[in-house]
């Protein structure tokens, strides 16, 4: 089921997960599996998707859809080094206006401003965000959903799309130190034999190393190359580029349908928890009218509520180092033991069991 539309086609969305990601790069994944001898039917199995998918290009899937067929890929070929060859192919014809605004930068610094800025109407399941001292510029994704390994495979194929794509607009054949630190076991590593959890990216990417078992998901690049001016600088192109992903991004923040509006309340919902009743009020209509629209469209209120809840409770448990009492009460819970009920009711586990579990 369909919350929230993100892509060019963004009226255009099929699959299941609030959250959304540009089926660009799932028919990428889908020609992989092909090449690896896997049938696209066998990739859709269970992911509420048909074949129909590869010929649409543009839309938004959602995510929980999305990587359903990543966990089919990977079961079938759980080589984690994989994430290359498929990043390698993220090129940035394949990233929509996004990457037309990048290629067309001033500098390579400005093109990671535009990702910044619009990586939402390509992926909605994370965020990114920079950092930069005198040596280094960081760029940071932080995760909207449950991390775990097919979320980093395709977290791994954007940064090496990023890598490479920033070398070619940059035109420099010369080695550029870079680093890509993830959260992945080294055991998932079929690849080039690893040094004290450290592996060379590709013979393409002179200098570049991928760290694992890291605590965060992380691409760093050396300051001094990224303010040169870049080859194909096109303010005209940039502008025209922008405005489509500012649309992109409008859509994505004005709900289109009685689902999306329930979610977007509990997502900007800090220190006190929407109710039916003041929701409906939002929609001038009354509570009972609001969950027959919500059931119409394939939802409950109780479901959004706990996706919405749950992923926020992640990524504050995950990211930051606040404590359960106070992600409790963010989260608008009364107290910590009626959040730890509620989030061992979604997980399995309790809050403090599931940062144990995190990659340190």
């Amino acid at each position: 089921m369909s919350i929230l539309p993100i892509g060019e086609n963004t009226q255009i969305k099929v699959g299941e997960g609030d959250l959304a990601i540009s089926s660009d790069y799932l028919i990428l994944l889908l020609e992989l599996g092909v090449e690896f001898g896997l049938k696209q039917s066998e990739l859709l199995l269970g992911s509420q998707l048909d074949t129909s998918i590869v010929i649409r290009p543009g839309i938004s899937v959602g995510y929980k859809s999305f990587f359903k067929v990543v966990a089919n890929f990977r079961a079938k070929q759980p080589d984690m080094s994989l994430a290359i060859v498929y990043g390698k192919r993220m090129t940035l014809s394949k990233h929509g206006a996004l990457g037309i605004a990048a290629r067309h930068s001033r500098t390579a610094n400005d093109a990671a401003s535009a990702l910044v800025t619009y990586m939402s109407t390509r992926a909605e399941i994370f965020s990114v965000r920079r950092e930069r001292n005198a040596e280094s510029r960081r760029l940071y994704v932080d995760l909207e959903i449950e991390s775990n390994d097919d979320v980093y495979f395709l977290i791994l194929a954007y940064f090496i799309s990023i890598e490479f794509v920033i070398r070619q607009m940059l035109g420099y054949a010369g080695e550029i130190k870079t680093r890509i630190e993830l959260p992945i076991k080294p055991e998932l590593w079929y690849g080039t034999p690893l040094e004290e959890n450290t592996v060379e990216i590709d013979k393409e990417a002179q200098g570049a190393e991928l760290h694992f078992s890291a605590q965060h998901c992380l691409l760093l690049w050396p300051t001094d190359i990224l303010d040169d001016l870049l080859p194909l600088f096109d303010n005209d192109l940039v502008t025209m580029a922008q405005e489509v992903c500012e649309d992109e991004l409008k859509s994505i923040l004005q709900p289109s349908s009685v689902s999306q509006v329930v979610a977007r309340a509990f997502k900007d919902a800090e220190g006190s928890l929407p109710t039916v009743d003041s929701i409906a009020t939002t929609l001038n209509t009354s509570a009972a009218t609001l969950k027959r629209k919500l059931k119409a469209e394939g939802h409950s209120f109780r479901e959004i509520k706990d996706e919405v809840l749950y992923n926020k409770a992640m990524k504050y448990l995950r990211d930051t180092q606040q404590s359960v009492e106070l992600i409790a009460e963010q989260l608008g819970y009364s107290d910590a033991s009626n959040f730890a009920k509620a989030f061992k009711g979604w997980s399995g586990i309790s809050p403090s069991d599931f940062r144990k579990t995190l990659v340190c």
